[in-house]
């Protein structure tokens, strides 16, 4: 297994004398007993051959390749001083990621074959609204649990289609029934997460929609909060130019807690001789 990939990056992810957790390597301190854990991305080596023979074509040599949650991850570290452990995850139409990051490292990231398109096809299903009436309604309907059980969605939402008399409380049920899943499905449920046994405080969620969803954001927040991650914020997308911006701090400047490995190349005897008379 080892040979098919290839490390993009490697995290000092944690540091520990005589049990005790450090921020920085103890250098100059004593101790019995030192511990030092590493978290390490991989790339398939199959494919990063492929990059570089791309890149050799243009008359390009790959220095680095830096992960887009890496990226993401260090832009909102940056953005949030006082936070260095917290999700991340990103919702779009038909599929959608999870990434964590843990002491200003990345430790794990995994992808899902679901989106908010789910949440759509089963408000579609019990109410038979079209795809359409369903996302305006998610654009203006405020969605909470205070919702009257009288309350109906107003005829402003069908315009040519036939009115049906439909409670907005069962849209929200239907939506926080799927959004609940979603939720366990990705972090509480997931046998991937289990090592990570305590849940940070902070959690940051993107819809990526061309709609706003406000009502389907409320949803998450809420249910986020109810299941322990009090700081749940729900922000918008990353721009290219701070992606990039990002990216080149990283390549020029390196990442507090990332170590560069340096590989030494063999030497011909040539090459030592002068080494032995020169250096």
């Amino acid at each position: 297994m080892k040979k098919k990939k290839t490390i993009l990056h490697i995290f000092n992810s944690r540091f520990s004398l005589d049990n005790k957790t450090i921020i920085n390597p103890p250098i100059g301190l004593f101790g019995d007993f030192y511990s030092h854990e590493l978290s390490f991305s991989l790339i398939n080596r199959n494919d990063f051959k492929n990059l570089q023979s791309i890149f050799e074509k243009c008359n390009l040599r790959i220095k680095k390749i830096l992960l887009k949650s890496f990226l993401k991850g260090v832009f909102i570290s940056d953005k949030n001083l006082d936070i260095d452990t917290f999700f991340f995850i990103e919702v779009e139409s038909n599929h959608s990621k999870i990434f964590y990051f843990e002491n200003d490292c990345l430790k794990f990231e995994q992808s899902f074959k679901f989106g908010y398109d789910i949440i759509i096809k089963d408000i579609s299903k019990i109410t038979l609204f079209k795809k359409e009436i369903i996302e305006k309604i998610l654009n203006d309907i405020e969605l909470k649990n205070s919702i009257s059980e009288e309350e109906l969605i107003e005829k402003k939402f069908f315009q040519d289609n036939n009115f049906r008399k439909i409670k907005k409380k069962l849209i929200f049920d239907i939506a926080e029934a799927r959004i609940n899943e979603i939720i366990d499905l990705m972090i509480f449920k997931n046998i991937n997460l289990k090592y990570y046994n305590k849940l940070p405080k902070s959690l940051f969620f993107q819809l990526k929609s061309a709609s706003s969803f406000q009502g389907i954001k409320d949803i998450y927040k809420n249910i986020f909060r109810q299941k322990g991650i009090l700081d749940a914020r729900c922000i918008g997308k990353l721009s290219h130019e701070n992606m990039m911006h990002t990216a080149s701090k990283l390549v020029h400047f390196g990442w507090k807690k990332e170590a560069i490995p340096f590989t030494k190349t063999k030497k011909s005897i040539i090459a030592r001789f002068f080494s032995l008379i020169f250096e």
